[in-house]
């Protein structure tokens, strides 16, 4: 026992309390903490210059913590990650590697190959769940089948045994021995001398690294849960917890976050407080919409590139470059969108409820292709998350069972009355119309000339007028939904519609759809795996059965419909002409860019997409940086 020497290989799980493969290794013997830097396995879900500066504030304090516990986490900048383990194996003549699980489609592929590499040359390797209440492959159907819906998903989750799970985090840890030639914090390049002045900011807001994640959830349980109901849905302030980036990175356990939010949920039920239950009951269906962002990436790994209801496959997306810059930029003309839009850029996190009202925009409003929004979200999200913002997308663009329908639209005037009846969000983030009556701050169009004279306003000048009016976006979608349907049923009377893909009709309520049986891909008995280890899907070629009729829409969703209160990012297909040229992110190294030679201000869109136009606000102007910066590359 003594004699082991393990590799505890870090990835987003930087924490130290409630660290599965940590607490496993110091128990064996001594130990090698490593974490590996690969922008050339990032591809294109390369993280932004935010998520980046959060992950090395992250990594320092973690290194921190390592050596006060008797070792030191060593960074390592590579080409090859296996390459860089069998290294670090080679130099401490280590005998096992040990490692947290990871779910999105990239980290899959990649996770599988290098644990048969690895077990190749006989090493022992061992993977845990660090990063979820229950693990993909435990929640299923009576039949065994993958949920569709969250409802049920969740609903399972809930009535499931939870075991009470309490890692003791290691007190001392007793370094291997032997020479890892590794780098420093600052040589894995995570920001460069451009970025630092903006990345700046961002540390008078946040503070990374687990152990203020601790000081964070504590904050939220004793004073924001118990109000969290009546306040989530209002946007900017505290009305939410901000731990997402947190629980992205590892920094806290999605177990203790549960345990704690249960223990004050019994607390108040105990003492008969109801707004308490309900506040609990809100937050941890948050918690288990990330838990379904994980488990759909696993069970439907190609959720990233095409939506899970196939007839999606046939809707004419609109991919207009500039109609993109200008939503990007908070350009639209609708105020609400726009504010949204201009926080994302200039602090990398906007609140939930803003995330679903950007995106429908996007979708809805202008008919982009939502595979460009996610990868911009992914681009400049503090909170970046592959599987909340998949998820997310999905939602909004109704490629889900129980997402929003395709033809719903909601009004951004009525939203902005709904969420922000003050305007004072708006005005925070729209200057030019700080001085606007609250009559008028969510339609300045509508306003009287003294009213706009009066507030400053010059439509078309100092603030943009709306780009597309409601009811022409309603005719655009409603004649591209018409359009979806004979693409669909000519691709049905020629024989060539997909059968691979989830097909029903979410017009009306759904039952949980029961997908194809998931099975396991195995190889041969090796005794150097964990019975523990992650597994890896793979979808049986057997047939699947014609897929039922959809109906037709008889009429649009009213403005002002209640908004679902599901979640966006903690939580989107069509495939247009672009899109059916993007290549799989796990099956072809073809589509990943060089990121060392890409600039940090670059947002990689397909070809088509270019910009143009300047921007009008000063601390806006490194978005023109994308023009000269901008490598193409596949969404």
């Amino acid at each position: 026992m003594v004699g082991n020497r393990t590799i505890v290989w870090f990835r987003r799980d930087l924490r130290i309390e409630d660290n599965p493969a940590l607490a496993a290794a110091a128990r064996e013997g001594s130990v090698l903490p490593v974490y590996i830097w690969c922008p050339k396995e990032e591809g294109q879900f390369y993280p932004g210059r935010v998520s980046r500066w959060w992950l090395k504030q992250s990594l320092a304090h973690l290194d921190r913590s390592l050596k006060s516990l008797g070792t030191r986490l060593v960074f390592i900048k590579t080409h090859s990650t296996v390459t860089a383990l069998l290294d670090c194996i080679k130099a401490i003549q280590a005998t096992k590697v040990v490692f947290n699980h990871l779910y999105d489609p990239v980290s899959l592929v990649r996770d599988h190959n290098i644990k048969e590499k690895l077990v190749e040359q006989g090493i022992s390797v061992q993977s845990y769940n660090g990063d979820l209440l229950y693990e993909p492959w435990e929640v299923y159907t009576e039949s065994g089948r993958a949920f569709t819906t969250f409802e049920a998903f969740w609903k399972k989750c809930l009535h499931k045994q939870m075991d009470i799970v309490s890692v003791v985090p290691p007190w001392q840890l007793t370094p291997a021995e032997g020479k890892v030639e590794g780098c420093s914090v600052e040589e894995l390049d995570l920001e460069n001398e451009l970025e630092k002045p903006s990345n700046a900011l961002l540390g008078r807001a946040w503070s990374p690294g687990w152990r203020n994640a601790d000081k964070a959830l504590t904050e939220f349980v004793e004073q924001h849960l118990l109000h969290y109901s009546k306040k989530r849905l209002k946007v900017g302030g505290d009305s939410t917890s901000l731990l997402s980036p947190y629980l992205h990175f590892g920094e806290l356990s999605v177990r203790k976050v549960f345990q704690v939010t249960r223990m004050k949920q019994i607390l108040w039920t105990n003492e008969g407080n109801s707004v308490g239950e309900e506040s609990v009951n809100l937050f941890l269906r948050a918690i288990g919409l990330r838990e379904y962002s994980r488990y759909l990436c696993f069970n439907f790994p190609f959720t990233h590139e095409r939506a899970l209801l196939g007839h999606l496959k046939f809707f004419p997306w609109d991919p207009d470059p500039d109609n993109f810059k200008t939503w990007r930029q908070g350009r639209t003309g609708y105020p609400l969108v726009d504010a949204g839009m201009r926080e994302l850029w200039a602090t990398g996190w906007i609140h939930n409820r803003i995330r679903v009202i950007v995106s429908s925009f996007a979708v809805k409003m202008l008919l982009l292709p939502w595979k460009w929004g996610m990868k911009y979200f992914w681009d400049t999200l503090l909170d970046a998350d592959l599987e909340s913002d998949i998820l997310g997308w999905q939602y909004i663009s109704g490629g889900l069972p129980d997402g929003h329908e395709l033809e719903r639209l909601d009004n951004p005037e009525i939203l902005g009355a709904k969420f922000d009846p003050e305007g004072e969000y708006v005005r925070q983030w729209l200057p030019e119309l700080a001085r606007m009556p609250t009559e008028w701050i969510h339609h300045p169009w509508d306003a009287p000339l003294t009213v706009l004279r009066a507030s400053g306003v010059e439509l078309g000048q100092n603030y943009p007028k709306p780009m597309i009016d409601v009811d022409l976006a309603r005719e655009r979608l409603t004649e591209a939904i018409f359009k979806m349907w004979e693409s669909e049923a000519a691709a049905k009377a020629a024989g060539t519609e997909p059968r691979d893909e989830v097909v029903v009709d979410n017009t009306n309520s759904v039952e949980n759809l029961d997908t194809p049986k998931v099975v396991f891909l195995e190889k041969a008995s090796c005794a150097t795996v964990s019975a523990n280890d992650q597994k890896v899907p793979a979808l049986p070629d057997s047939k699947i059965d014609h897929p039922p009729t959809r109906k037709r829409p008889n009429c649009m969703v009213e403005e002002g419909q209640n908004q679902d209160n599901s979640q966006n990012h903690n939580k989107d297909i069509g495939m247009s002409s672009i899109d059916q040229d993007i290549c799989s992110t796990a099956d072809s190294s073809s589509c990943k860019k060089q990121c060392a030679s890409t600039s940090s201000y670059s947002f990689s869109v397909p070809q088509q997409c270019s910009s143009s136009s300047n921007l009008k606000w000063p601390w806006q102007e490194q978005i023109d940086m994308e023009q000269s910066s901008s490598k193409d590359g596949a969404m």
